[in-house]
C-alpha cells in the first residue's frame, strides 16, 4: 500500500498543477481564432514545383487505429496503410468527436464539433448549409471536387455534398424494405471503380478527391481470399478481413496515382471517422459508448516532400484539426468559425508537445432511447467520461480504461469536469438550427418506422436518466434486433425485442421498432397497442404519433389521422410529416382544396426539402393549375434527376395537358430512374396502347405483375391488353380471377367481370356471361353512388 501511494500522489500532484495550463489550452484552441497560413510549407511546396497539389483523402468507416500493422497490431495484413505511414506523417493519437458516422463525418468536413454543427446522431437532421465544408473551399479555389461514398448514411441528402462537382451516393433503395442506415452500402472495390473513372477525367486539374470506405462495418463479410485467410478467428478475424480488403481498395487508389505520374503532386490522408466495440466494456459495434476503441481513430498524411518521411506523433490531435490543416496545407484560407487547429506546426517540430485536449460525446443514448448521454474530455494523460456514474481513466497506467479512478483523483475529477462544461458551452455557443434531411416521402417513412427520423426522445422531469454503462446489453438486442428487422426478418426480430421488453417495458426504441415488425408482420393491432403504450408513457411522443398516423392511413381512417397530426402540431407546429399526413389525407380523398394549405405550410417551413415541393406540385396538379406546378417540377428534376416519383408527376402534369410525347418521356425517364414504379410503367403502358403499340403495351403491364403481384390493376390491364389477341383463354381468365381478388375498388370490381363476361362469351358460356354482367353492373352502380 505504502509503494503505491508513493507511485500515485506525486502524479496526481503534477497532473492537478499541469490543470491550469489545460483550461489555457481550451481557451486558446476551441475560440475562433484567425489562422495564418502555412509559409514555411508552402516554400517548400514552390521548391518542388508544386502550386496547387492534389488532395485524396479516404475516410475508413469504423477502423479503429489499434488494428493497423502501423499502429503495431501483429495480426494486421494492411500493407499499403503501414507504407503510407512510413512515407508520411503519422499521428499516434487523434480522438473522433462521435462514435456514429454522420456527426464525426459533419465535424471532418468543417472542422466543427457536434454541438455546433448540430449533427449528433444518424439520420435525424442534416448539415446545415451555413457551414463551410472542405469541398466548398476547395471548389471555391479553382479545385475540382469529387465524393464516392459507401453507405447511405452518408447519403449527400445528409447535408455532405455541399461544394461537390460529384457527389456519388447512388443506392439501389428499393432493394431494401426497411432502411437500416449502417446496412445499405457498397463493397469498397465498387466505390474505387467509380473514383479511379472520375479521377482519370480530372488529369491535368488540381482536385480533391473523398473516397468513403465501409467494408469494417457489420456485418463482416470480406471478399475472397480474405474470407478464407481470416475465418478461422470468428468475428474479430473477419473484421480485420474487411480491413485487409480495405487496404487493398485503397492500394489501387494509390497505384493509380503513381502511374498517371500524380503521386508526387498529390497529398494523401488518411483518416477514420470512429472505431468497433468487438466486445470491449460490453459493446459489440459502435455508436454507444466513448472508449478509446470507439474514438481513438487512425490518422495518417502523406505529403508530397520527402523531408516529412516516417514522422510519428504522439502528440493527441483530433479529426476537427484535419479541415484547417488540409486548407492551411493548400494555401486556403481558413474560416474564422473553425474548432479545429491546423497541425502543420506538429511537422516541423523536433519534440512532440503534450497536444490538443479532446472532445467526444455519445447521444445515441439519449436522444434514442431516453437515458443519459455521455461527454469526454481527453488529454495524452487523462479521460474523463461526465456520466451519471462519472468515470476518470488514467491512460498512461490503463489504457484499456478498465479502471476507474474517479474516487481516486477528485481534484482531477473536478478541473476536467469544469473544463469539459467551458468547452461544450464555448463551443456551442450561438449554433445555427440544424436542418432536416432533404429526404423523399417514402425513405422517410422507412427510416421512421426504424427509429432514426423525429424529435429527441424526452426523460420524464425530475426522473434520474439511467447510466449507458447499466443498459448495455439492452443496446445491444435493440441493435441486433434492428438488424433483424432490416433484412427482414421480422419474426425474429419480435421475438427478441420481447424478451427486452419483459425486462424493461418501457424502452420507446424498441416499442417502435416492435411496432414496424409488427406491422410487416400483418399484426397491425398488436403494432398499435405498442404505439399505444408509448403514447401512455409520453403522450407528446412525435415519432410514435406520426408511426400510428401511418398506419391509420392505410387503413382509411382518416379523421383519426388528422387528430394524430394535430396533436402532434400541438406539441411541434412546425413538424412538416405532422402537415403531410394532412395533406395525404385530403389528397387521398380527391380534395386537393382542403389539401392545398398544410402543404403549402410545409413548404413555407421547410422551403428546401423536396418532397414537400414534390407533394404541393402533385396536390397543384390535380387543381389543375399547371403553370406553378409544372415550375416546381421543373426545379426538382434539374437539381435531382433521380428524385422518386419526380419525373412521373411531371409525366402525368403533360398527360393532363394532352402533351403525350412529353408525358411518355417522362414516365420512362421515371422507369429508367426506378424500374420498381410500377405507376409510371402503367401510364406509360396507357399511352403505348393509346398509339397503337400493343405489343409494348402487353410488356408494361407483364412487368407490373412481376414487380406488384398484389395490384390489381396489372393483373386486370394485362388481361385487358392479351384479349385483343388471345392466346391462351384460360391464362388470360386466371389473371382476370386474380384481379378481382385483389381489387378493392368498385371500378376495379366491375372491369373484371366485364373482363370475365367477355372471357366466357368466346368460350360460349352464356349463363356464365349473364352472371359475371349483373355483377359489374352491379359494381358499376357502386361506383357511381361514390
Amino acid at each position: 500500500m505504502t509503494k503505491n501511494r508513493k507511485k500515485i500522489m506525486p502524479r496526481a500532484a503534477w497532473v492537478f498543477i499541469a490543470l491550469a495550463l489545460w483550461a489555457a489550452v481550451l481557451v486558446f484552441f476551441f475560440f475562433f481564432l484567425p489562422r495564418t497560413p502555412g509559409k514555411k510549407f508552402a516554400r517548400i511546396l514552390s521548391k518542388l514545383d508544386i502550386e496547387k497539389p492534389n488532395v485524396l483523402l479516404f475516410t475508413l468507416d469504423t477502423t479503429r487505429a489499434d488494428r493497423l500493422g502501423c499502429y503495431g497490431y501483429k495480426e494486421a495484413q494492411t500493407p499499403v496503410l503501414d507504407r503510407l505511414a512510413a512515407e508520411g506523417a503519422m499521428f499516434d493519437y487523434c480522438i473522433s468527436c462521435a462514435p456514429l458516422t454522420l456527426p464525426s463525418h459533419c465535424s471532418i468536413m468543417t472542422g466543427l464539433y457536434p454541438t455546433y454543427h448540430g449533427v449528433r446522431v444518424n439520420g435525424n437532421t442534416a448539415l446545415s448549409d451555413v457551414h463551410q465544408t472542405l469541398a466548398e473551399s476547395f471548389a471555391g479555389h479553382g479545385y475540382q471536387c469529387g465524393a464516392f461514398i459507401a453507405a447511405f448514411v452518408l447519403d449527400g441528402r445528409w447535408g455532405l455534398k455541399q461544394g461537390f462537382h460529384r457527389y456519388d451516393d447512388s443506392f439501389e433503395l428499393h432493394k431494401y424494405k426497411q432502411l437500416d442506415l449502417g446496412q445499405v452500402q457498397r463493397p469498397g472495390n465498387q466505390v474505387v471503380d467509380a473514383a479511379l473513372a472520375w479521377m482519370d477525367q480530372q488529369k491535368g486539374q488540381s482536385f480533391f478527391t473523398w473516397v468513403h470506405l465501409y467494408d469494417p462495418h457489420t456485418p463482416y463479410n470480406p471478399p475472397e481470399p480474405y474470407l478464407s485467410q481470416f475465418n478461422s478467428r470468428g468475428m474479430s478475424g473477419l473484421y480485420d478481413g474487411e480491413i485487409a480488403f480495405m487496404d487493398e481498395q485503397v492500394g489501387r487508389c494509390l497505384g493509380w496515382l503513381e502511374q498517371h505520374g500524380l503521386a508526387n503532386n498529390t497529398i494523401v490522408c488518411i483518416i477514420a471517422d470512429h472505431g468497433e466495440g468487438l466486445g470491449e466494456h460490453g459493446e459489440l459495434t459502435h455508436g454507444y459508448f466513448i472508449y478509446d476503441y470507439a474514438v481513438r481513430v487512425p490518422l495518417i498524411i502523406k505529403v508530397p516532400s520527402p523531408g516529412f518521411r516516417n514522422l510519428r506523433i504522439s502528440s493527441q490531435v483530433r479529426t476537427i484539426d484535419l479541415f484547417p490543416t488540409l486548407l492551411e496545407m493548400t494555401g486556403i484560407p481558413i474560416p474564422r468559425e473553425t474548432q479545429g487547429q491546423t497541425l502543420l506546426p506538429l511537422f516541423f517540430q523536433t519534440e512532440n508537445s503534450p497536444g490538443l485536449p479532446a472532445y467526444s460525446e455519445s447521444m445515441s443514448p439519449n436522444l434514442q432511447y431516453g437515458w443519459s448521454s455521455l461527454h469526454s474530455l481527453r488529454t495524452n494523460t487523462y479521460k474523463y467520461i461526465e456520466a451519471p456514474k462519472p468515470e476518470l481513466y488514467d491512460l498512461d497506467e490503463d489504457p484499456g480504461e478498465n479502471n476507474n479512478v474517479h474516487y481516486r483523483f477528485p481534484r482531477v475529477v473536478k478541473q476536467y469536469k469544469k473544463d469539459l462544461k467551458h468547452l461544450m458551452e464555448k463551443t456551442g455557443h450561438g449554433a445555427p438550427k440544424p436542418e432536416t434531411a432533404n429526404l423523399d416521402q417514402d425513405t422517410l417513412r422507412r427510416l421512421a418506422t426504424l427509429g432514426y427520423i423525429g424529435a429527441p426522445v424526452a426523460g420524464k422531469k425530475g426522473a434520474k436518466l439511467a447510466d449507458p454503462k447499466d443498459k448495455v446489453e439492452v443496446f445491444n438486442d435493440v441493435s441486433a434486433a434492428a438488424e433483424l428487422a432490416g433484412v427482414e426478418k421480422y419474426k425474429e426480430a419480435v421475438e427478441l425485442l420481447e424478451s427486452v421488453l419483459r425486462l424493461d417495458p418501457h424502452i420507446h426504441q424498441a416499442k417502435l421498432l416492435l411496432s414496424t415488425s409488427y406491422v410487416e408482420l400483418g399484426q397491425k393491432e398488436k403494432a398499435k397497442i405498442q404505439l399505444d403504450g408509448i403514447l401512455k408513457d409520453d403522450p407528446n411522443n412525435i415519432q410514435a404519433l406520426i408511426s400510428m398516423g401511418n398506419i391509420l392511413v392505410e387503413e382509411g381512417k382518416n379523421q383519426d389521422v388528422i387528430s394524430l397530426a394535430k396533436k402532434t402540431l400541438s406539441v411541434d407546429n412546425r413538424n412538416t410529416q405532422a402537415y403531410m399526413l394532412i395533406g395525404e389525407v385530403y389528397m387521398n380523398e380527391k380534395n386537393h382544396r382542403q389539401a392545398l394549405e398544410p402543404l403549402r405550410k410545409a413548404v413555407e417551413i421547410q422551403p428546401k426539402l423536396t418532397r414537400n415541393n414534390l407533394n404541393l406540385a402533385v396536390c397543384l396538379v390535380g387543381l389543375k393549375q399547371f403553370g406553378e406546378a409544372e415550375t416546381i417540377l421543373k426545379s426538382i428534376v434539374e437539381k435531382y434527376t433521380n428524385y422518386p416519383l419526380a419525373h412521373y408527376h411531371l409525366g402525368l402534369l403533360y398527360e393532363e395537358k394532352n402533351l403525350l410525347d412529353n408525358a411518355r418521356s417522362e414516365y420512362e425517364k421515371e422507369i429508367s430512374n426506378y424500374g420498381i414504379c410500377y405507376q409510371a410503367r402503367f401510364n406509360l403502358g396507357k399511352l403505348l396502347f393509346k398509339s397503337g403499340d400493343r405489343k409494348g403495351y402487353i410488356e408494361q403491364m407483364r412487368e407490373i405483375v412481376r414487380i406488384a403481384p398484389k395490384l390489381p390493376e396489372g393483373h386486370l390491364f394485362l388481361a385487358r391488353g392479351l384479349l385483343f389477341e388471345p392466346v391462351n383463354l384460360q391464362e388470360i381468365q386466371t389473371l382476370v380471377e386474380q384481379g378481382i381478388s385483389l381489387a378493392k375498388t368498385p371500378d376495379l370490381q366491375a372491369l373484371g367481370y366485364f373482363l370475365l363476361a367477355d372471357i366466357y362469351s368466346r368460350k360460349n358460356q352464356p349463363a356464365k356471361v349473364k352472371q359475371a354482367l349483373e355483377k359489374a353492373t352491379f359494381y358499376k352502380s357502386q361506383q357511381k353512388q361514390n
